[in-house]
């Protein structure tokens, strides 16, 4: 089997995935950025390429999940009420568990300090830019992208501290259940 490089598969499919990816965001700039993060997450796994069974499929779903985020951002309510509407190709259909996920990090947010509390609600949930945050903070760009990536990390770890995570090569959640008491899903015992 011929294996492309990452190169060689933006050349094949970054013009098709902007064409998606313009369809479900009105603004071209935002757009843009979307499919920038599409090729940093596709160099990020280019190691583990050679792995996915559908390439295409792979890179459509990130897409989705970015288009899918970008609403998360811009209005926490579009994002439950519209999120079935947004086309994905159909072989990378599959059940995932992202939702409940995200509404257990939500109440996870607890445990964290009140800073990082902040950082996660104001650059992940409200959709807040970095470069708005870190003056607010009083930071620079680069000092409230730490904070929010250390909130990040933080609520990583409290998270796997009592639940087992498996998720798939587009980030998707497949599997979630609490360590001490499995096969009861989305039981979290902080939350």
């Amino acid at each position: 089997m011929i294996y492309l490089n990452t190169e060689e598969l933006w050349a094949i499919y970054s013009s098709s995935l902007k064409t998606y990816i313009m369809k479900h965001i009105p603004d071209k700039y935002e757009a843009e950025d979307i499919l920038q993060e599409v090729g940093i997450r596709m160099q990020k796994n280019a190691n583990r390429i050679k792995d996915i069974t559908n390439v295409e499929a792979w890179l459509y779903r990130i897409a989705h999940n970015l288009i899918v985020d970008y609403f998360r951002g811009a209005n926490k309510h579009l994002l439950t009420d519209h999120i079935n509407e947004i086309p994905v190709p159909a072989a990378t259909e599959q059940e995932n568990y992202n939702k409940e996920a995200a509404e257990c990090l939500l109440k996870l947010l607890e445990y964290l300090p009140d800073t990082y509390k902040e950082a996660i609600i104001e650059s992940d949930y409200n959709g807040k830019k970095q470069s708005l945050l870190g003056q607010k903070w009083g930071l620079s760009n680069s000092g409230s992208k730490t904070r929010i990536q250390r909130a990040r990390k933080k609520l990583k770890k409290v998270l796997l501290s009592c639940c087992e995570v498996k998720s798939d090569n587009a980030g998707n959640i497949i599997d979630f259940y609490n360590k001490e008491n499995d096969g009861t899903e989305f039981s979290c015992i902080k939350c």
